[in-house]
């Protein structure tokens, strides 16, 4: 018999075999059957043990992260308590002489003071703590344009003008003035709840309240994200080729290096280069266009004459004072805040002579009541950053986002 009929034969046995017996019963009987097990258990265990590993990796990284958010948390909210007791601390009149070189006063609040210095972040182990302190009183405070009580106040004047100086609608004021009045009858160029936001897709209503957030401007009619974040409108084109645009009105604001290493007895490490040139910078107006940056909606919505509600010409920028009547020029503007820089104002009576409209001199004032605190922890990789909304003096906070 040859070589080719034992194969027929054979392949026609195990032909045969596979149809009576079936093929599991037939590669157990055969020698190469726990050849084939081992194989499918090995390639599943690779498989199992791969995946595994993969989602082990995960879950280290995933508590890594978990980890350092957490601690990033707490050090953000340890920033905003520092930045209470910073507030507090001047508040009681602890002087910034020694770390700014500039005298302060108690009695009144300026740039000058400790909260307003640009610390820089705080080093540690693995991260650092950036803390920053703004002026709410230094805004025109929207939630005060209209209550039940006054149809309209001095601030609905002051909207007005800061968005004509801006390029922008003037018609803001009313569809602002709209939004906070507590009832459904619309201004002329405004809009209402029935009339308006509740033909929407998504439908809304109107606040008719104070404002929770100054970030609810962007839920205001003809509001867009480029005019809300100064990114477009108005005549943005126009000021991009101004040449007198600066950063802030703010003066020097930076730490003297000279006095505390004076005071260290030189025991402060080196600064880079980059260290702060401590002239008074140029007046203008401010670069940015955001308008969270010049309004605020914290104060006490049913007393539109409260202290709360006051702009502190100590603080205020170059465009919301420009925003006070439609008589202020450029060079008045300049005078307030060249005076202040000098010597920052003790009463309101020190600019009659530049502003001599009595019911706009009430609303201003040379104090500060509402502040803005942000927090920035880094750790690791990890950011997490606290803004939160504080009346110092009802030792209330009005607003906390953590992001």
């Amino acid at each position: 018999m040859g070589i080719t009929d034992r194969f027929i034969r054979r392949y026609a046995a195990r032909a045969r075999d596979l149809r009576e017996k079936g093929s599991f019963v037939y590669l157990r009987s055969s020698t190469g059957y726990v050849l084939i097990i081992v194989l499918i258990i090995t390639t599943l265990l690779v498989s199992v043990a791969g995946e595994f590993i993969v989602i082990a990796q995960s879950n280290i990284g995933y508590g890594n992260k978990l980890k350092d958010q957490l601690k990033a948390s707490y050090l953000a909210k340890s920033g905003v308590q520092l930045g209470q007791f910073v507030l507090y601390a001047d508040l009681k009149g602890v002087t910034t002489e020694m770390l700014t070189g500039k005298p302060t006063d108690k009695d009144i609040d300026s740039y000058n003071d400790i909260w307003a210095i640009d610390f820089p972040a705080i080093p540690l182990d693995d991260g650092s703590l950036k803390l920053q302190i703004s002026d709410e009183n230094s805004k025109i405070n929207l939630s005060v344009l209209a209550n039940e009580f006054t149809e309209r106040t001095k601030f609905y004047l002051f909207s007005q003008n800061f968005f004509m100086i801006m390029g922008l609608p003037i018609d803001f004021a009313d569809i602002i003035h709209d939004w906070v009045d507590v009832d459904d009858s619309r201004m002329p160029y405004g809009a209402e709840g029935p009339d308006y936001y509740q033909t929407l897709t998504p439908s809304y209503t109107a606040q008719n309240n104070a404002m929770d957030s100054i970030d609810e401007m962007l839920m205001l009619k003809d509001m867009t994200p480029e005019i809300y974040y100064g990114f477009g409108g108005g005549n943005f084109e126009a000021e991009k080729n101004e040449q007198n645009l600066v950063e802030h009105n703010k003066g020097n604001i930076s730490l003297d290096l000279d006095k505390i290493r004076e005071l260290a007895g030189g025991a402060v490490p080196n600064i880079e280069a980059g260290e702060k040139n401590r002239e008074l910078t140029a007046i203008g107006k401010e670069k940015s266009r955001k308008l969270s940056d010049y309004f605020t909606v914290y104060g006490d919505r049913q007393d539109y004459t409260s202290d709360f509600n006051k702009i502190n010409i100590n603080t205020a920028s170059f465009r919301v004072l420009s925003a006070l009547t439609d008589k202020m020029t450029p060079d008045i503007v300049t005078e307030i805040i060249n005076r202040r820089l000098v010597q920052p104002y003790k009463s309101v009576d020190e600019i009659k002579d530049l502003i001599n409209d009595q019911t706009i001199l009430d609303r201003l004032t040379v104090h500060s009541y509402i502040f803005k605190i942000i927090s920035t922890a880094v750790i690791g990789d990890t950011q997490v950053k606290i803004t939160a909304i504080y009346n110092r003096n009802m030792r209330n906070i009005y607003y906390w986002c953590e992001e």
